[in-house]
C-alpha cells in the first residue's frame, strides 16, 4: 500500500476474521484486496489493543500524515539509513585504524589472490577492484548488478580475512544521502529509497516468485500492466539468473558449479566465528540458491 493509504487505514476496511484488507486507494480509486498473513495479523491485533477505540488502525501515523506527511518519510529514511549501516558493519572486527592505504590495498588483494579460483571469488575480486578505485557500494551495485547484501558481504569477508580496515566509514549525513539522488531539474533531491520502495520490492519479489500479474495488480491497485512492468518490476541480474535457474534447473545447472558452491559453503561454515556469523549467514544463504 502507498504511504497515505497505510497511515490512514481504517478498521472499517479491515476484516481480521476473514483475513483481508479491502480498501479503495486514494490515488487511483481502485479497490485492492490484501490477504492478512500472520505477521500482519499480529501487528493489527496489537494496534487494535492500543488504539483506544480510534477509527484509524494506526492513529499516531494518521495524525502525523494528515499534519505533515513528510514526517513519515523522514522516520522511514532514518530506519533505512541505520539498516544500511548495520548491513555493512555485520561481522566487522576491531581492526587497526592506522594502516596506510597502500597496505590496505596490498593485504586485501593478497587475501583474494590466495582464495581458490571460483565464480564467487571472481565476483569478489571485481567488487574489490571497484571499491579500491573509490567507487561507492551503490555505484558497484549499479555497475555489476550484484545485490546490495552481496557486495557488502564480499567487502566484509575481505576485511575480516585480510584484517585491515577496508570499508570506508560513513557519517550520519552520508547514510541519509545514499537514499537520495540529484534531479536533472528542480532543487529537491529525489528519493530512491523511501516508503514507496517497499511497493517496488514487494512487486519484484512477487512477480519473480511466480505470483500472477493480475493478482499483483489486485493487491497494489495499479490500473495497467504497463505501469507495473515499467516502473515497479526491478529485478537485478543475479535475481534474473536465480529465477531462470530455479525454473529450468536440469537444463541450465552446472554440476561443477554446484560442487564448487557446496565446497564454498563448507569453508564458510568451518571459518565462521562468533564475530563473523552474520556475514557468514548472508553468504551461506546466497550460496544455497546456487545448489
Amino acid at each position: 500500500m502507498r504511504r497515505g493509504d497505510c497511515c490512514c487505514l481504517k478498521w472499517s476496511d479491515v476484516d481480521l476474521k476473514e483475513g483481508f484488507i479491502s480498501v479503495k486507494t486514494s490515488k487511483t480509486g481502485e479497490k485492492v484486496d490484501i490477504p492478512i498473513f500472520p505477521l500482519l495479523h499480529e501487528e493489527l491485533e496489537r494496534a487494535k489493543a492500543a488504539g483506544k477505540g480510534s477509527g484509524y488502525c494506526f492513529p499516531e501515523a494518521a495524525q502525523m500524515y494528515l499534519r505533515n506527511a513528510d514526517g513519515i518519510s523522514i522516520r522511514v529514511k532514518t530506519v533505512l539509513a541505520r539498516a544500511f549501516e548495520r548491513l555493512e558493519g555485520a561481522g566487522r572486527k576491531e581492526l587497526p585504524a592506522s594502516v596506510s592505504p597502500d597496505e590496505i590495498w596490498e593485504k586485501s588483494t593478497a587475501y583474494v589472490a590466495e582464495l581458490d579460483p571460483t565464480s564467487k571469488v571472481e565476483r569478489m575480486r571485481t567488487v574489490l577492484e571497484l571499491y579500491l578505485a573509490g567507487k561507492s557500494i551503490d555505484a558497484i551495485v549499479a555497475e555489476t548488478g550484484f545485490g546490495q547484501g552481496t557486495v557488502s558481504s564480499y567487502l566484509n569477508e575481505i576485511q575480516n580475512g585480510a584484517e585491515v580496515q577496508l570499508i570506508r566509514m560513513q557519517t550520519k549525513k552520508q547514510g541519509l544521502e545514499r537514499l537520495q539522488a540529484a534531479r536533472t531539474n528542480g532543487l529537491r533531491r529525489a528519493s530512491i529509497r523511501d516508503f514507496h520502495s517497499f511497493r517496488v520490492t514487494w512487486i519484484t519479489l512477487a512477480l519473480a516468485a511466480g505470483v500472477p500479474l493480475e493478482l499483483v495488480k489486485r493487491v497494489t491497485g495499479h490500473r495497467t500492466v504497463e505501469v507495473v512492468m515499467k516502473h515497479y518490476f526491478r529485478p537485478g541480474r543475479e535475481d534474473f539468473r536465480a529465477a531462470i535457474l530455479k525454473a529450468m534447473p536440469k537444463m541450465l545447472a552446472d554440476n561443477r558449479q554446484q560442487r564448487s558452491a557446496k565446497g564454498e559453503l563448507q569453508r564458510i561454515l568451518e571459518r565462521m566465528t562468533g564475530r563473523t556469523w552474520r556475514s557468514a549467514r548472508t553468504e551461506a544463504l546466497r550460496l544455497l540458491t546456487e545448489l
